[in-house]
């Protein structure tokens, strides 16, 4: 499959044009972003145009991925929800202290 897309330094490189220019291609991929998207407003500068030829892996491995990142997600929701729980539970506590209750 291929497409058409820009390319935008990201907003963290530390390249200079002259780097920018001089770069091997691995270098520029390390640095840059490809998307439709625009990204002037993001602090990312943009390059020029990319064409990217990608090919696509197979449907069970696909599915397997996505499982793989349903997961990390939901670990992550798991772990933000377990910590406001903590946080709800030390604001009763500390309520109940302030009244002597137990």
């Amino acid at each position: 499959m291929k497409t058409t897309t820009t390319a935008w330094l990201r907003s963290v490189s530390r390249m200079s044009p002259e780097q920018i220019l001089t770069a091997t291609a691995d270098q520029l991929v390390e640095e840059t972003m490809f998307t439709q998207l625009d990204m002037a407003n993001n602090g990312y500068t943009k390059l020029g145009t990319a064409t990217i030829e990608f090919e696509l892996i197979d449907r069970n491995t696909m599915i397997d991925n996505k499982i793989v990142s349903l997961r990390a997600q939901m670990q992550e929701v798991k772990a933000e929800s377990q910590k406001k729980i903590q946080d709800i539970a030390v604001q009763i506590q500390n309520l109940l202290a302030i009244e002597g209750i137990k």
